[in-house]
Protein backbone atom coordinates (compact mmCIF):
# COMPACT_ATOMS: atom_id res chain seq x y z
CA UNK A 1 0.00 0.00 0.00
CA UNK A 2 1.35 3.50 -0.83
CA UNK A 3 2.59 5.73 1.97
CA UNK A 4 -0.30 7.41 3.74
CA UNK A 5 -0.65 11.13 3.04
CA UNK A 6 -2.84 13.96 4.24
CA UNK A 7 -4.94 13.93 1.07
CA UNK A 8 -5.84 10.27 1.56
CA UNK A 9 -6.95 10.91 5.12
CA UNK A 10 -8.92 13.99 4.00
CA UNK A 11 -10.90 11.90 1.52
CA UNK A 12 -11.85 9.44 4.23
CA UNK A 13 -12.69 12.25 6.65
CA UNK A 14 -15.04 13.69 4.01
CA UNK A 15 -16.77 10.31 3.69
CA UNK A 16 -17.28 10.28 7.47
CA UNK A 17 -18.75 13.79 7.43
CA UNK A 18 -21.16 12.83 4.68
CA UNK A 19 -22.28 9.83 6.71
CA UNK A 20 -22.97 12.15 9.67
CA UNK A 21 -21.53 9.58 12.05
CA UNK A 22 -19.99 11.08 15.16
CA UNK A 23 -19.01 8.28 17.51
CA UNK A 24 -18.98 4.66 16.34
CA UNK A 25 -19.91 1.91 13.91
CA UNK A 26 -21.64 -1.15 15.34
CA UNK A 27 -21.44 -4.77 14.23
CA UNK A 28 -23.23 -7.88 15.52
CA UNK A 29 -21.21 -10.44 17.45
CA UNK A 30 -21.78 -12.93 14.62
CA UNK A 31 -19.56 -10.89 12.29
CA UNK A 32 -16.45 -11.76 14.31
CA UNK A 33 -17.36 -14.89 16.32
CA UNK A 34 -19.35 -17.94 15.29
CA UNK A 35 -19.38 -21.68 15.81
CA UNK A 36 -19.01 -24.03 12.87
CA UNK A 37 -16.36 -25.20 10.46
CA UNK A 38 -16.58 -22.27 8.03
CA UNK A 39 -15.94 -19.60 10.64
CA UNK A 40 -17.43 -16.09 10.96
CA UNK A 41 -17.56 -13.63 8.05
CA UNK A 42 -14.57 -11.66 9.34
CA UNK A 43 -12.19 -14.63 9.33
CA UNK A 44 -13.46 -15.90 5.97
CA UNK A 45 -13.14 -12.42 4.51
CA UNK A 46 -9.47 -12.29 5.45
CA UNK A 47 -8.47 -15.43 3.60
CA UNK A 48 -6.58 -14.89 0.38
CA UNK A 49 -3.71 -12.48 1.03
CA UNK A 50 -4.13 -9.01 -0.44
CA UNK A 51 -7.59 -9.90 -1.71
CA UNK A 52 -8.72 -10.59 1.84
CA UNK A 53 -7.30 -7.32 3.09
CA UNK A 54 -9.01 -5.41 0.27
CA UNK A 55 -12.35 -7.05 1.08
CA UNK A 56 -12.12 -6.00 4.71
CA UNK A 57 -11.19 -2.39 3.90
CA UNK A 58 -13.95 -2.08 1.28
CA UNK A 59 -16.50 -3.63 3.62
CA UNK A 60 -15.60 -1.37 6.56
CA UNK A 61 -15.82 1.68 4.30
CA UNK A 62 -19.30 0.72 3.10
CA UNK A 63 -20.45 -0.26 6.58
CA UNK A 64 -19.47 3.18 7.85
CA UNK A 65 -21.10 5.03 4.94
CA UNK A 66 -24.43 3.15 4.99
CA UNK A 67 -25.91 4.66 8.13
CA UNK A 68 -29.66 3.96 8.13
CA UNK A 69 -32.00 1.20 6.95
CA UNK A 70 -32.18 -0.03 4.26
CA UNK A 71 -28.43 0.83 4.35
CA UNK A 72 -28.12 1.62 0.66
CA UNK A 73 -25.48 3.78 -0.96
CA UNK A 74 -24.09 4.66 -4.36
CA UNK A 75 -20.33 4.96 -4.83
CA UNK A 76 -18.18 4.28 -7.86
CA UNK A 77 -15.30 1.83 -7.65
CA UNK A 78 -12.90 4.67 -8.46
CA UNK A 79 -14.19 6.82 -5.61
CA UNK A 80 -14.02 3.92 -3.16
CA UNK A 81 -10.47 3.13 -4.26
CA UNK A 82 -9.47 6.77 -3.73
CA UNK A 83 -11.03 6.79 -0.25
CA UNK A 84 -9.05 3.66 0.62
CA UNK A 85 -5.76 4.97 -0.80
CA UNK A 86 -5.53 2.10 -3.30
CA UNK A 87 -2.92 2.68 -6.02
CA UNK A 88 -4.13 4.02 -9.39
CA UNK A 89 -7.78 4.43 -8.28
CA UNK A 90 -9.20 4.77 -11.80
CA UNK A 91 -7.69 1.48 -13.00
CA UNK A 92 -5.90 -0.94 -10.67
CA UNK A 93 -7.64 0.38 -7.57
CA UNK A 94 -11.09 0.22 -9.16
CA UNK A 95 -10.49 -3.40 -10.19
CA UNK A 96 -9.54 -4.27 -6.61
CA UNK A 97 -12.73 -2.65 -5.33
CA UNK A 98 -14.92 -4.39 -7.91
CA UNK A 99 -13.33 -7.76 -7.13
CA UNK A 100 -13.96 -7.20 -3.41
CA UNK A 101 -17.57 -6.16 -4.03
CA UNK A 102 -18.24 -9.22 -6.19
CA UNK A 103 -16.95 -11.56 -3.49
CA UNK A 104 -18.80 -9.82 -0.66
CA UNK A 105 -22.04 -10.07 -2.63
CA UNK A 106 -21.49 -13.72 -3.58
CA UNK A 107 -23.21 -16.70 -1.96
CA UNK A 108 -19.96 -17.33 -0.06
CA UNK A 109 -20.48 -14.16 2.02
CA UNK A 110 -23.94 -12.64 1.40
CA UNK A 111 -22.86 -9.37 3.02
CA UNK A 112 -23.94 -7.08 0.17
CA UNK A 113 -26.71 -6.86 -2.40
CA UNK A 114 -25.66 -5.04 -5.56
CA UNK A 115 -28.13 -3.82 -8.15
CA UNK A 116 -26.84 -2.46 -11.48
CA UNK A 117 -29.86 -1.39 -13.61
CA UNK A 118 -28.94 -0.50 -17.23
CA UNK A 119 -28.21 3.19 -17.56
CA UNK A 120 -28.40 3.84 -13.83
CA UNK A 121 -25.89 4.15 -11.01
CA UNK A 122 -25.09 0.93 -9.19
CA UNK A 123 -26.77 0.66 -5.78
CA UNK A 124 -25.10 -1.23 -2.96
CA UNK A 125 -27.14 -2.44 0.00
CA UNK A 126 -25.36 -3.62 3.16
CA UNK A 127 -26.97 -6.83 4.43
CA UNK A 128 -26.75 -8.36 7.90
CA UNK A 129 -23.03 -8.48 8.84
CA UNK A 130 -23.49 -11.97 10.29
CA UNK A 131 -23.59 -13.36 6.73
CA UNK A 132 -27.17 -14.57 6.89
CA UNK A 133 -28.10 -12.59 3.77
CA UNK A 134 -31.00 -10.98 5.62
CA UNK A 135 -31.83 -7.25 5.42
CA UNK A 136 -30.02 -5.12 7.97
CA UNK A 137 -31.34 -2.44 10.29
CA UNK A 138 -28.65 -0.92 12.46
CA UNK A 139 -31.30 0.69 14.66
CA UNK A 140 -32.61 -2.70 15.76
CA UNK A 141 -29.28 -4.17 16.79
CA UNK A 142 -29.48 -5.36 20.37
CA UNK A 143 -26.63 -5.62 22.86
CA UNK A 144 -24.18 -7.16 23.14
CA UNK A 145 -22.54 -5.96 19.96
CA UNK A 146 -19.14 -4.81 18.69
CA UNK A 147 -18.52 -1.06 18.72
CA UNK A 148 -15.77 0.35 16.51
CA UNK A 149 -14.62 3.92 17.21
CA UNK A 150 -15.19 6.36 14.35
CA UNK A 151 -11.53 7.38 14.73
CA UNK A 152 -10.64 4.26 12.75
CA UNK A 153 -12.05 6.13 9.78
CA UNK A 154 -11.69 9.86 10.36
CA UNK A 155 -8.17 9.64 11.80
CA UNK A 156 -6.92 7.46 8.95
CA UNK A 157 -6.17 4.29 10.90
CA UNK A 158 -8.25 2.26 8.42
CA UNK A 159 -5.82 3.23 5.69
CA UNK A 160 -2.55 2.45 7.41
CA UNK A 161 -3.11 -0.54 9.69
CA UNK A 162 -2.60 -3.91 8.03
CA UNK A 163 -5.68 -5.99 7.28
CA UNK A 164 -4.80 -8.55 9.92
CA UNK A 165 -4.37 -5.80 12.55
CA UNK A 166 -7.81 -4.41 11.66
CA UNK A 167 -9.30 -7.89 11.94
CA UNK A 168 -7.55 -8.49 15.25
CA UNK A 169 -8.76 -5.17 16.62
CA UNK A 170 -12.37 -6.14 15.82
CA UNK A 171 -11.88 -9.55 17.45
CA UNK A 172 -10.37 -8.01 20.58
CA UNK A 173 -13.24 -5.51 20.80
CA UNK A 174 -15.57 -8.50 20.94
CA UNK A 175 -13.35 -10.46 23.32
CA UNK A 176 -12.87 -7.66 25.86
CA UNK A 177 -16.41 -6.31 25.55
CA UNK A 178 -15.17 -2.87 26.52
CA UNK A 179 -13.73 -4.12 29.83
CA UNK A 180 -10.68 -2.10 30.88
CA UNK A 181 -9.28 -5.07 32.79
CA UNK A 182 -8.91 -6.95 29.52
CA UNK A 183 -9.66 -10.56 28.69
CA UNK A 184 -8.05 -13.78 27.57
CA UNK A 185 -9.14 -16.35 25.00
CA UNK A 186 -8.98 -20.11 25.45
CA UNK A 187 -8.69 -22.54 22.54
CA UNK A 188 -12.46 -22.83 22.08
CA UNK A 189 -12.93 -19.07 21.90
CA UNK A 190 -10.06 -18.67 19.45
CA UNK A 191 -11.57 -21.29 17.15
CA UNK A 192 -14.83 -19.33 17.17
CA UNK A 193 -12.96 -16.31 15.82
CA UNK A 194 -11.32 -18.40 13.10
CA UNK A 195 -8.00 -16.51 12.98
CA UNK A 196 -4.74 -18.44 12.81
CA UNK A 197 -2.16 -18.46 15.60
CA UNK A 198 0.17 -16.60 13.23
CA UNK A 199 -2.41 -13.82 12.83
CA UNK A 200 -2.87 -13.56 16.60
CA UNK A 201 0.89 -13.22 17.05
CA UNK A 202 1.71 -10.87 14.17
CA UNK A 203 -1.38 -8.68 14.48
CA UNK A 204 -0.96 -8.51 18.25
CA UNK A 205 2.64 -7.36 17.78
CA UNK A 206 1.53 -4.66 15.33
CA UNK A 207 -1.20 -3.36 17.64
CA UNK A 208 1.32 -3.23 20.50
CA UNK A 209 3.75 -1.24 18.36
CA UNK A 210 1.00 1.26 17.60
CA UNK A 211 0.23 1.66 21.30
CA UNK A 212 -3.26 0.24 20.87
CA UNK A 213 -2.75 -2.97 22.85
CA UNK A 214 -0.99 -4.32 25.90
CA UNK A 215 -0.50 -8.06 26.40
CA UNK A 216 0.21 -9.28 29.92
CA UNK A 217 1.25 -12.79 30.90
CA UNK A 218 -0.94 -14.10 33.71
CA UNK A 219 -0.50 -17.27 35.75
CA UNK A 220 -3.55 -19.43 36.42
CA UNK A 221 -4.21 -22.93 37.73
CA UNK A 222 -5.30 -25.72 35.39
CA UNK A 223 -5.82 -29.19 36.89
CA UNK A 224 -3.56 -28.21 39.77
CA UNK A 225 -0.75 -27.03 37.50
CA UNK A 226 0.33 -23.39 37.01
CA UNK A 227 -0.05 -22.19 33.43
CA UNK A 228 0.45 -18.92 31.59
CA UNK A 229 -2.04 -17.10 29.38
CA UNK A 230 -2.11 -13.80 27.49
CA UNK A 231 -4.43 -11.11 28.81
CA UNK A 232 -5.31 -8.53 26.14
CA UNK A 233 -6.08 -4.90 27.03
CA UNK A 234 -7.00 -2.41 24.32
CA UNK A 235 -5.82 1.20 24.63
CA UNK A 236 -8.28 2.80 22.23
CA UNK A 237 -7.88 6.33 23.57
CA UNK A 238 -4.75 6.40 21.41
CA UNK A 239 -6.98 6.37 18.31
CA UNK A 240 -8.32 9.83 19.13
CA UNK A 241 -5.09 11.31 20.46
CA UNK A 242 -3.19 10.96 17.19
CA UNK A 243 -3.33 9.49 13.75
CA UNK A 244 -1.16 6.49 12.82
CA UNK A 245 1.29 8.54 10.77
CA UNK A 246 2.32 10.28 13.99
CA UNK A 247 3.66 7.07 15.55
CA UNK A 248 7.29 7.01 16.65
CA UNK A 249 8.30 4.93 13.64
CA UNK A 250 7.59 6.98 10.49
CA UNK A 251 7.47 3.88 8.30
CA UNK A 252 3.84 2.95 7.49
CA UNK A 253 2.70 -0.12 9.39
CA UNK A 254 1.30 -1.68 6.24
CA UNK A 255 4.75 -1.47 4.64
CA UNK A 256 6.53 -2.86 7.69
CA UNK A 257 4.29 -5.92 7.65
CA UNK A 258 4.18 -6.61 3.92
Amino acid sequence: MPKLDAEAVARLEKAVRRSKRSSSVRLPIGFARASGVEGPPLARMMRGGQGGESRLRVYLLLRMMATAAPHELTITATDAAACLNFPDPASVGARRVNAALARLASDDFRLLDIQSPPGRTRTIRVLNPDGSGEPWDDGRLKAPYITLPIALWNKGWLLEMSGRALAMLIVLKELTGGRSRGAWADGIRKRQYGLSDDTWARAGKELKELGLLTIDRQTYQSQGEPRLRNVYRLQLDVLDVRGPSHSDDSTPVSSRNS
